[in-house]
């Protein structure tokens, strides 16, 4: 991404015009990510307890084929691993409408 791109600001810094975010990836996927933050920060600021157990697991390799990351869910998955106890996966690689 560059200025001649038709960017009226820096893509590489988040930028707030008329009540909206600006910056390359702001909604796919770093929005869809950090959005998933907030409602743990949200329910932790207002002393809800979440209902559910959240395990949150970042890639960034979706652009060329995610390489590695079914393996690396398969291994995670095995008894005693990072997401053993996971019961559903929810993927946030998408655009978001408003």
């Amino acid at each position: 991404a560059k200025m001649e791109d038709g960017w009226t600001s820096d893509p590489f810094t988040l930028t707030e015009r008329d009540d909206k975010l600006y910056g390359r990836g702001s909604t796919d996927d770093k929005g869809p990510a950090l959005s998933w933050l907030w409602i743990v920060e949200a329910h932790r600021k207002l002393g809800v307890d979440l209902p559910v157990n959240i395990k949150i697991l970042y890639e960034g390799m979706e652009e060329s084929g995610s390489a590695g990351m079914f393996e690396a869910i398969r291994d995670l998955s095995k008894g005693g691993q990072f997401l053993n106890d996971v019961d559903f996966f929810c993927i946030s690689d998408n655009y978001w409408l408003g």
